[in-house]
């Protein structure tokens, strides 16, 4: 039996029309049987706990339980990164976010997702927007020749890696010891095309992907 699983791009706070309700309506007008999130088992703890106290995800899941059950799997469980590698990170998109091309692409994005919300990040028109960013990005570090900075941009592409091919394995495994019918993943739009093209090349045939979904 196919599974349908439908692809949600959002992105974890609330902007402008991207919010917790509207991603309720999307949820609630699919009525999985399971939510498979980006996010640690122990950040969804935290949530219940009422240690974090503005996720659109979790909000969005809340109130959808309030009318539909369903199974939440918190799927993003690669070892987060050391402080000290977030903070070279920051430093490194610091200096990134001056570049005037990125710095533009970032607004493109910032004001989209804010007027069109999930319509936008679920679009074509996202994707290319991330890839403008990413190829700045490329640029940015090539000109600073800077060794420390590369090995940084590396390893940060190669965590960004990890956890998505981690992800993407725990759905699988999921899927091999469940029994289902309709399945969502909320993901980070930034994923969004990366996620699409490992699904293509490691094709779980039990698994039929739909990215309509934010009509």
């Amino acid at each position: 039996m196919n599974i349908n699983i439908y692809l949600v791009s959002t992105v974890h706070r609330e902007k402008g029309n991207c919010t917790s309700e509207r991603l309720f309506e999307i949820l609630n007008k699919i009525k999985p049987d399971v939510v498979f999130c980006e996010t640690s088992k122990q950040l969804f703890e935290d949530f219940k706990k009422g240690l974090i106290h503005s996720s659109l995800e979790f909000n969005a899941i809340e109130k959808l339980s309030k009318y539909h059950s369903f199974s939440f799997v918190a799927i993003d469980s690669f070892p987060a990164p050391s402080s000290i590698f977030r903070k070279q990170v920051e430093e490194l998109f610091g200096i990134i976010n001056q570049d005037e091309k990125f710095s533009n692409a970032l607004k493109k994005n910032n004001e989209n997702t804010h007027l069109f919300g999930f319509e936008y990040l679920n679009s074509d028109e996202s994707i290319q927007v991330f890839d403008e960013m990413s190829e700045r990005e490329k640029n940015v570090i090539s000109q600073l020749e800077n060794l420390e900075y590369t090995n940084v941009y590396k390893n940060w592409l190669s965590v960004i890696d990890n956890r998505e091919n981690e992800m993407l394995e725990n759905i699988n495994s999921y899927v091999k010891n469940n029994e289902f019918e309709t399945a969502v993943f909320l993901v980070g739009a930034a994923h969004r095309k990366a996620i699409f093209n490992k699904i293509k090349v490691n094709k779980n045939i039990q698994l039929k992907w739909n990215l309509e979904v934010a009509k």
